[in-house]
């Protein structure tokens, strides 16, 4: 695969996770128990194609709870996330998603021993201050906006966490045998998490026909496709490139919001102007790192 194939691809997946938080407010379920029926959806999803496809699954012991601990840091995120869309609204948890860019540009060079990239930094800083500016503009449509941005916050942190290691897990494995023992480490989290510290809804194994088709949606083409994808894509991307186009899934969110919630996800004139900045700040950086290839494949010949 192409880096330019790379991203396509990883455009492909932020668009299928821009409908994520579409369908996270239409389920009618808490935000567990949604993140718990997306997580078995997807789990038998992938089991079922492990067993169609003949896949062989890549794991030696190291590795193994290397992978089952991402995958407990993908349960949070999703239970951060979706919380967020619970008790505030879209627009404010995908505005405090946003902070994701940030914390990987500190994250990302931790992991892989490097020295901070001071582009990286500001584009980060730059992100977060672009999408404040939309989040002022939001703040009267939602009924709880301290909790959006602490759950949407606490999201991007660990989306920054487990895209930063997978990074690295991908040189030891396969995308199809990451993704798989992770969602199935996620899946066990948020059950003993709903049994031990939350209510079990009545009606937890008999949701409507509505929700389950709603649920079928996100498990499948808004989680296992894309989560998979977006782990191939490491191979030929950086985790901080990889979370910085992950801001549009922001843009595709709201715009969705708007159009399917109406009044309730409004947007301003604003928003607009700052997409457009979002998407030159992922073109600039794009710029940045392929020039800064350059210099250092020509320095290495000389």
């Amino acid at each position: 695969m192409t880096r330019n194939q790379a991203f396509a691809l990883l455009h492909l997946c932020v668009f299928c996770w821009g409908f994520t938080a579409i369908l996270g407010k239409l389920i009618s379920y808490d935000s567990v128990s949604l993140v718990w029926w997306r997580l078995l959806v997807v789990c038998l999803s992938l089991l079922i194609f492990l067993f169609l496809a003949k896949r062989k699954l890549i794991l030696n012991k190291n590795i193994f709870w290397k992978i089952a601990g991402v995958g407990a840091i993908v349960g949070i995120h999703w239970l951060c996330f979706f919380g967020g869309i619970k008790v505030a609204n879209i627009s404010i948890t995908m505005i405090s998603f946003s902070t994701g860019t940030f914390f990987t540009s500190l994250i990302e060079p931790w992991i892989y021993k490097r020295k901070i990239n001071p582009n990286e930094v500001i584009i980060g800083v730059l992100i977060v201050l672009i999408i404040s500016i939309i989040g002022f503009t939001e703040f009267e449509n939602s009924e709880n906006p301290i909790g959006g941005i602490i759950l949407g916050s606490l999201a991007a942190l660990t989306a920054a966490l487990f895209s930063t290691l997978n990074g690295r897990l991908i040189q030891q494995s396969n995308a199809f045998t990451i993704s798989f023992v992770e969602l199935i480490f996620a899946f066990i989290l948020v059950s003993f998490g709903l049994l031990l510290f939350f209510e079990v809804p009545e009606n937890l194994l008999s949701p409507s026909i509505t929700d389950i088709w709603y649920i079928l949606i996100l498990g499948v083409a808004c989680t296992a496709f894309p989560f998979i994808a977006s782990v191939e894509v490491m191979k030929n991307l950086s985790p901080f490139s990889v979370n910085l186009a992950v801001n549009l899934e922001i843009v595709y969110a709201i715009i969705l919001g708007y159009f399917i919630f109406g009044d309730g996800e409004q947007m301003t004139p604003t928003f607009y102007i700052c997409g457009v900045m979002i998407g030159v700040l992922i073109v600039l950086n794009e710029v940045l790192k392929r020039k800064r290839k350059k210099r250092l494949e020509i320095k290495a010949k000389t």
